[in-house]
């Protein structure tokens, strides 16, 4: 029995040294295929993006001719002409067409983009939303309105005090975000609410559409989704 631990460790040092290779190129495929991907979404969103890959050998993934899961992370991004935004995405079913050039296809993709209330009160401090309200409204409110997300709901308000109160409700529409108004009030009186308004989301990254839109304490959650979007790491 004792003859046989020379041989076990000569097989273990050799099934060792035989891994180092394949390791090697484990590690060099994630960096390049991850560079790529990255490359690919920078170019769309505007900002350096966080790669990473399942548990699965990216080699093995390689080999049947697709990804099956690759996650994305950024902060400072833009899409649809918000920023700065803070995003994961998942991208599912991704095909290099040409692994050379570094283009392919993604089967589909989910994009979770957290808007903070700078974001949003740009959108609702526009003309399209302030243009419908009273003048009285408009006067309480400032040109500097501040805006409060809360769960449920967005409230427009002065900056200090609420001396003037819109609440808004935000509702996906595919390429725009439309705020309903469930509530206005001025001095504490209820009024007359205000026509509701919409922010279109122009030139969204990988054909992805608003699915959904969900206001927590702090932020609001914006939610996207794509099929068959074809992408390129030279933009």
């Amino acid at each position: 029995m004792f003859l046989l631990f020379p041989i076990v460790r000569r097989l273990v040092t050799l099934l060792a040294v035989l891994a180092i290779p394949v390791v090697a190129a484990e590690l060099l495929a994630r960096h390049f295929i991850g560079d790529a991907v990255s490359s690919a979404v920078a170019s769309r969103i505007g900002t350096h993006a966080h790669v990473s890959f399942g548990s699965t050998p990216i080699l093995v993934q390689i080999a049947r001719g697709r990804l099956d899961d690759v996650s994305v992370s950024a902060a400072g991004a833009t899409i649809g002409g918000l920023g700065p935004l803070r995003l994961d995405a998942s991208l599912r079913d991704v095909h290099f067409a040409n692994l050379t050039g570094l283009q392919g296809a993604i089967g589909s993709l989910s994009v979770a983009a957290d808007a903070p209330p700078t974001v949003v009160r740009g959108m609702l401090a526009s003309p399209s939303c302030l243009e419908g309200m009273t003048p009285t409204m408009r006067a309480r409110l400032t040109g500097d309105p501040r805006v409060l997300v809360l769960p449920g709901r967005i409230d427009l308000l002065p900056p200090r005090g609420r001396g003037a109160e819109v609440r808004f409700v935000p509702i996906p529409a595919g390429s725009a975000l439309r705020f309903e108004v469930s509530a206005a009030q001025v001095g504490g009186v209820p009024v007359a609410r205000p026509p509701s308004c919409e922010r279109r989301l122009d030139g969204l990254p990988f054909g992805v559409t608003l699915r959904s839109a969900q206001a927590r304490t702090g932020v609001l959650v914006l939610g996207f989704t794509g099929h068959g979007a074809s992408f390129s790491a030279l933009g």
